[in-house]
């Protein structure tokens, strides 16, 4: 069987369209933060980089984009093109609280966001100052339904990961407490150490001096199995409130439509780096907990955290900060 003269040169072409297309990654990588250096996702990203760097042959920058909640950033790489060499590494904020706190959202994180690895979970620790007279989770609860209405809780802000995780602690308690938002945790820890406030449910390790010191008083972590740092504090769920669940994340994702060969490649880089000596040394002493995973278990834990911060914020009648 005779093949035209463009048809066979259309085969020989063939070899050289799939090795472009495997030819991945093709430039710089970008990772954008939501918010401002220092946080969950800017250091994980920070001490990831290094390694995938190395590993891609390409250079991993990492750009602070804060604003918006976080959703200026998730918005911008929803918006890139989907090649896979603009990243997010961002947390529930972006893909599980932001659905429902804003009334309009110009990215949809389900559609236009592509999981590709879940990094480490912080867990939160609920904390109360010494002068509150209280030592246990029971103890809280107790005070509080004693006191209906007279006592207050604090938050980083209105919206924020700590201000749900109070929240949903009220509502699984069955108590009464007025929320008192900060602008980031430092004001609120300090306030809380004052006893101007009652209680704060924030990340375990910018709390640990002022639980080593005494200013203020743990009674228990928000994680399922106890933390690392803490292995002295029961989770909250062994204490009477056994649905409880509440800790800061940080996960990687690709824009929505990226070729499925950088999705794995991406994840399957981001694992080893996060599981090599030097960065897991690192994680530990953060507090950060993994393993890290790969894209269908990232989903999953999106879903469900999506499913229980919404209900919270709808139950609570929560509205961004104007």
């Amino acid at each position: 069987m005779r093949i035209g003269r463009r048809a066979a040169l259309g085969l020989s072409l063939l070899p050289l369209a799939a090795r472009a297309q495997e030819a991945w990654p093709r430039q710089q990588l970008r990772i954008l933060i939501p918010f401002a250096p220092g946080g969950v996702p800017d250091i994980a990203a920070r001490l990831l980089a290094p390694g995938l760097q190395s590993a891609l042959g390409q250079p991993v920058l990492v750009e602070n984009r804060p604003g918006g909640g976080g959703t200026l950033a998730a918005e911008a790489v929803a918006r890139a093109a989907p090649d896979g060499h603009t990243l997010l590494m961002t947390t529930a904020s972006t893909q599980a609280i932001a659905p429902a706190l804003f009334e309009t959202l110009r990215y949809d994180p389900a559609r236009d966001l592509a999981p590709i690895s879940f990094i480490a979970r912080v867990p939160h620790v609920l904390l109360v100052p010494p002068s509150l007279n209280v030592a246990t989770v029971q103890e809280l609860v107790a005070l509080l339904r004693r006191e209906p209405g007279r006592h207050n809780y604090a938050s980083s802000g209105v919206g924020a990961p700590p201000h749900l995780a109070g929240e949903l602690f009220r509502m699984q308690a069955g108590v009464e407490a007025t929320h008192v938002p900060y602008r980031g945790s430092a004001p609120a820890l300090t306030d809380l150490v004052a006893g101007r406030v009652s209680y704060l449910v924030d990340a375990l390790p910018p709390a640990l001096p002022f639980i080593r010191d005494g200013r203020l008083r743990a009674l228990g972590v928000g994680t399922r199995q106890r933390a690392r740092l803490a292995p002295d504090l029961a989770p909250i769920a062994e204490q009477g409130l056994p649905e409880f669940e509440s800790y800061t994340w940080a996960a990687l994702y690709a824009t929505g439509g990226s070729p499925a060969a950088a999705i794995a490649r991406l994840s399957q880089e981001v694992q080893r780096a996060a599981a090599s000596p030097e960065v897991a040394a690192r994680f530990a002493e953060l507090g950060y907990e993994g393993p890290a995973t790969g894209p269908e278990e990232l989903a999953a834990i999106q879903r469900d955290e999506a499913r229980k911060w919404g209900e919270v914020i709808r139950r609570a009648g929560i509205r961004p900060e104007t």
